[in-house]
């Protein structure tokens, strides 16, 4: 880290409130009670849904169709569900990455330090969730929850690298 490391300016404030917003959103999504969730989750998995209900002519009997139709909700369910963990942690890495650029810290130290910080905000969410009704706290959900965050920064990292390249290739 350089001397003129950790100076706020008008950015940090910005990428810090924003930050908190997106960690305030988390904590929000994981106090919804089990029903509540599914209703969230079913405003993305009930449309798709719909649009694979309305070809049921390639199944033999009523029973086949409705095992087929269960195993899809709930695999869309899922789907849709650790796609929003990745989502929202993903951008969570995102702004306290460029938090702490703004404050000067080296592309290291930054990621380091967002790694960390989601990972352990990840593991505090799932504890929160042991005490919601209906609700459970699985090892698995901050594995996806710090897999967004490693992807947005392998993002981050190649986009940093492409621009490298480019300044080089212009001189």
């Amino acid at each position: 880290m350089s001397n003129s490391c950790c100076k706020f300016n008008y950015r940090s404030i910005i990428y810090a409130v924003i930050s908190i917003a997106i960690m305030l959103t988390i904590f929000g999504f994981s106090s919804q009670n089990y029903e509540s969730t599914m209703k969230t989750s079913d405003t993305i998995v009930k449309p798709i849904e719909n649009a694979v209900k309305k070809d049921s002519s390639n199944f033999a009997d009523t029973k086949t169709e409705k095992n087929y139709k269960k195993k899809l909700e709930n695999k869309l369910d899922k789907a849709v569900r650790k796609s929003a963990h990745m989502t929202l942690f993903g951008l969570l890495g995102i702004f306290l990455y460029l938090f702490f650029k703004s404050l000067n810290f080296s592309d290291a130290d930054a990621i380091i330090l967002t790694l960390v910080i989601c990972g352990m905000y990840g593991c505090t969410d799932e504890w929160h969730q042991k005490f919601i009704k209906g609700r459970t706290s699985q090892f698995f959900d901050v594995c996806v929850d710090e897999m967004g965050v490693v992807i947005s920064m392998t993002v981050i990292r190649i986009l940093s690298k492409y621009e490298s390249y480019k300044k080089r290739k212009l001189r």
